[in-house]
């Protein structure tokens, strides 16, 4: 398991114990209750990944729009439009084109997982990017209207794998009980790796944990640790 190239993560504390950090073309899930940071978290994999590394990627919207995650992401010192990872960030909005679709009347007849699919291997091969977050499944699947989510996610998953990518999906959680790491119950058994978000409230104060609950072909605390956004080095820790 040594020998397995990873991508780090760079949050602060957490690939010291997670053996270097996320096995390179793994197929995780950041899950967790809104407001626990997933995209946040999920946005800072893929900005250091692509700062500290020869690597590229797209961020795929649903959940928010372009301009705004933009802001937002740099407003915590993630700028996509640095020179240091300018032109190997893209952050793709879904949401624009259902809304052209829409207005064409084209919509219901669409194969939206076919075209998404189509979409990545299009940018896979024309600009070669190897990392993915999609943001989020829920928000896709409630978009589409899709008949059969489960099925659908497989194919999604399979399609990500064959085209080689390290992948995060952004995944919702609305029970709390915190059985299950998807809307749809086949996210965490399809995916190597589950990485789960919490908040929780005492009082007036709110504090946010997480917690690597499972990652293939990896030796990985387990437990969850106080998850901190260190504003001084603009990145996460969980010390």
């Amino acid at each position: 398991m040594d020998e397995i190239e990873r991508i780090p993560t760079h949050i602060e504390g957490l690939d010291e114990n997670m053996q270097g950090g996320i096995p390179k073309e793994h197929l995780c899930i950041v899950a967790g209750a809104s407001g626990a940071m997933k995209s946040s978290v999920s946005f800072s994999l893929l900005y250091n990944a692509v700062l500290y590394g020869e690597t590229s990627g797209i961020y795929v919207t649903l959940e928010q729009g372009k301009d705004s995650l933009r802001s937002h992401m740099s407003n915590m010192g993630m700028n996509v439009d640095d020179v240091r990872v300018r032109n190997r960030i893209a952050i793709i909005d879904l949401a624009d084109l259902r809304v052209q679709l829409d207005q064409q009347g084209m919509n219901n007849r669409i194969d939206w997982m076919g075209q998404l699919i189509k979409q990545l291997t299009s940018y896979r091969e024309s600009i070669g990017f190897e990392l993915l977050v999609f943001d989020s499944l829920g928000a896709f699947f409630t978009l589409t209207k899709m008949e059969n989510p489960r099925d659908e996610i497989f194919r999604l998953f399979e399609a990500v794998r064959r085209l080689g990518l390290t992948s995060f999906f952004i995944c919702e959680m609305t029970g709390e009980d915190h059985k299950q790491f998807g809307e749809y119950g086949v996210e965490d058994y399809l995916a190597d790796g589950v990485v789960h978000l919490v908040m929780e409230r005492s009082g007036d104060e709110v504090t946010r944990k997480l917690g690597v609950v499972k990652m293939r072909h990896t030796r990985h605390k387990l437990g969850y640790m106080p998850l901190n956004w260190k504003e001084s080095e603009q990145r996460f820790s969980i010390n």
